[in-house]
């Protein structure tokens, strides 16, 4: 059996596509990988390294790759560069020399066909044969060159077969091959990324299977391109195809590699944190070494992850300076800028906050403004220079522009006095209309806003008033959500509090000012959980009773059963044990006063039998002291009497033979011996 390699990288080509820098650099990086002598294993004569070359040679190539191979063979044809469809939707892999016509159409001949790939594919006697195309089909439409159906690839029709598995990069047109500060394209990174740190091998076998390989690269380039879909296409046995082992390394790669398995969105998951901390441990790594390997490894991933947070942040602001509100088109938008960065809701949504929080803000100083003119110009028109002077250093101190003045003295009118009771008068609306129902309906809302039209405000105007009153309404939610972890602390939605900690948590929602019906209501849902826990416990604890009663030690089919039973009532490991455990330590702990009655039991029989009344005193006195009722130790003693009944009167009979007595005459004897 044995190992034979062909990479090829095309950078460089004709007019008419785009160059790809990444693609000569990625053959290296594969070739220097597989030479490695504990992790590619291959030899260098059987590795041919081919550098932007033209159709004929890369065609001569594979087919000294494919031919005159045995069964066991390990065939690999790795490619780097631009993919291309024809209008009939068949792929070529384009050469150096590989051109169009003056109309945009390929010309075949210089490129390779996939056809003739899979046609020498299927002459080999190989059975293990791996073609990995890390092809960038969107710049193969550049300059009028362009797809003409769904824009993806049928690879698994022109390559796919017996023996044999092909990994891509994607099969979609509309994504990018390389990425901006990288070295390599996106895919071939993380393909040695997964093969160099080990973290491929999946299963820890020490070695990276292919089916292991495509899953990590697939996860890892889909987190930093979405449009970007690895795909894998496999016979059964393709999948299973041993490509690489995993390098030994010091504590430091371990560890390396280690960290690199728990990062999510460029940080460790909390997860991922304990099971790091006890490898530490494991590995005999200090704490600060831990660190710096820990902050090596992620600060690539901190630094693209914050990139693509600016780009959002930038885009947001820019939406909300525009337009003061968010619009449903607007919206759309940024949902698919979200997309395409890679990003949740919950990485959107404190951005969001901030923007909007600094626009309320500035919305907010240019009203502190516009209140600070109004009453410089009630007390003085026109203006005095100190007055001036007082409202220059309130421009700094708001941090506003000369225009966002101008535009509000502008404004100023001698109805200062009618524009504020209009502010209290929509106060007074809102506040009354957030005491009915919070958060506000949209029926409410737009009732609102048709007051607010009538009474000639902007949304600026009534912004802080709602601002400020909302803030109120959701400290105060603030503080019931504050007290619900308090009291869910103090019962563990299990135990209902005692009176001691009754009083703390009274002091507590009484500190925080909250109405006793919010509180009530808080408590009445957790309370109603803890009734649910009780009850469930109580049943489970009935049902390990009457089962240990009927079987002791329990068979392993009840034990399923009632393990069964245990996750149906949403009890914990704990709660199980701790309701077993006292069952069982009583069981046992009877178990042996029996076993102890039971041994003074025979002591005794092995002295005198019939038993005295003497001796049964003394057992009564001890069956007592064992806190045993009559019932068992009565079953106890017909066991073992049962036996020695039986010894005695084969003994009598065993004498009577010997006397020779018929049975008159030792019915004789016993009645005078009685008499």
């Amino acid at each position: 059996m044995v190992k034979v390699a062909l990479l090829i990288g095309v950078s460089e080509y004709e007019p008419g596509l785009n160059p790809l820098p990444s693609a000569v650099r990625d053959v290296d990086a594969v070739y220097e990988l597989l030479l490695h002598p504990q992790i590619g294993e291959f030899a260098t004569s059987d590795i041919t390294l081919l550098k932007n070359p033209e159709r004929q040679v890369v065609e001569m190539a594979i087919e000294t790759l494919f031919s005159g191979r045995h069964k066991d063979d390990l065939l690999l044809l790795y490619f780097s560069g631009h993919g291309i469809k024809d209008d009939r939707g068949r792929l070529y892999l384009a050469t150096r020399n590989t051109r169009k016509t003056q109309q945009g159409e390929l010309i075949r001949s210089t490129s390779v066909s996939a056809n003739f790939i899979h046609d020498r594919m299927s002459e080999s006697r190989s059975r293990r044969q791996v073609v990995i195309l890390d092809s960038c089909f969107s710049g193969a439409f550049a300059e009028g060159m362009s797809a003409k159906d769904d824009g993806t690839i049928d690879i698994r029709q022109q390559l796919g077969g017996e023996g044999r598995v092909v990994l891509t990069s994607s099969t979609s047109t509309q994504y990018s091959f390389e990425q901006e500060g990288q070295d390599l394209s996106i895919y071939t990174r993380f393909l040695i990324e997964g093969i160099k740190s080990g973290e491929a091998d999946r299963d820890r076998d020490e070695f990276i299977s292919i089916d292991e390989l495509h899953e990590y690269a697939s996860q890892k380039v889909q987190e930093l391109q979405p449009a970007m879909k690895p795909e894998i296409y496999a016979s059964r046995e393709g999948f299973k195809i041993r490509l690489t082992k995993v390098a030994p390394g010091d504590p430091r790669q371990q560890y390396c590699k280690e960290v690199t398995r728990f990062i999510h969105r460029g940080e460790i998951s909390l997860v991922g944190r304990r099971t790091l901390d006890y490898q530490m441990t494991r590995m005999g790594l200090e704490t600060t070494e831990a660190k710096a390997i820990e902050d090596e490894v992620l600060e690539p991933y901190r630094k693209e992850f914050r990139e693509k947070l600016q780009q959002y942040q930038q885009v947001f602001t820019e939406l909300l300076e525009r337009n003061e509100t968010i619009t449903d088109g607007d919206r759309l938008d940024l949902q698919n800028l979200q997309q395409i960065l890679g990003l949740r809701n919950e990485d959107t949504m404190p951005i969001e906050a901030l923007v909007t929080a600094r626009f309320k803000t500035h919305q907010q100083n240019l009203q502190t403004y516009q209140q600070a003119f109004t009453t410089a110009l009630r007390q003085e028109f026109p203006l005095s220079t100190a007055s001036r002077d007082r409202l220059r250093q309130t421009q700094q101190q708001l941090e506003l522009a000369d225009r966002d003045i101008a535009a509000i003295e502008s404004q100023i009118t001698a109805e200062v006095e009618a524009y504020h009771q209009k502010l209290q008068g929509y106060q007074g609306l809102f506040f009354t209309a957030t005491q009915q129902e919070y958060p506000l309906s949209e029926a409410t809302r737009n009732d609102l806003h048709q007051q607010q039209q009538r009474l000639g405000l902007t949304d600026v105007d009534v912004a802080p008033i709602e601002a400020q009153i909302t803030t109120q309404i959701e400290s105060y939610h603030q503080k019931l959500q504050q007290y619900e972890q308090a009291f869910v602390k103090a019962t563990q939605r299990q135990h209902y509090p005692d009176e001691v900690t009754r009083k703390q948590l009274q002091q507590t929602w009484q500190t925080l000012g909250l109405s006793e019906g919010d509180v009530g209501a808080i408590e009445k849902r957790i309370n109603a959980e803890i009734e649910t826990y009780q009850t469930n416990f109580r049943q489970y604890e009935q049902e390990f009773t009457e089962a240990i009663e009927q079987e002791y030690p329990l068979s392993a089919f009840k034990r399923s059963q009632l393990t069964q039973r245990h996750q149906a009532l949403n009890l914990t490991a704990e709660d199980v044990t701790a309701i077993e455990n006292p069952i069982v330590v009583a069981i046992e702990e009877h178990r042996q006063k029996l076993q102890q009655y039971e041994e003074v039991f025979r002591e005794s029989m092995q002295f005198e039998y019939p038993l005295s009344d003497v001796t049964r005193e003394e057992l009564q006195r001890f069956q007592r002291i064992l806190e045993l009722n009559d019932a068992e130790t009565s079953a106890l003693e017909a066991i073992i009497i049962q036996p020695s009944s039986e010894a005695e009167s084969r003994k009598q009979q065993d004498k009577k033979r010997i006397l020779e007595l018929n049975d008159a005459e030792t019915s004789a004897l016993e009645a005078i011996i009685i008499q």
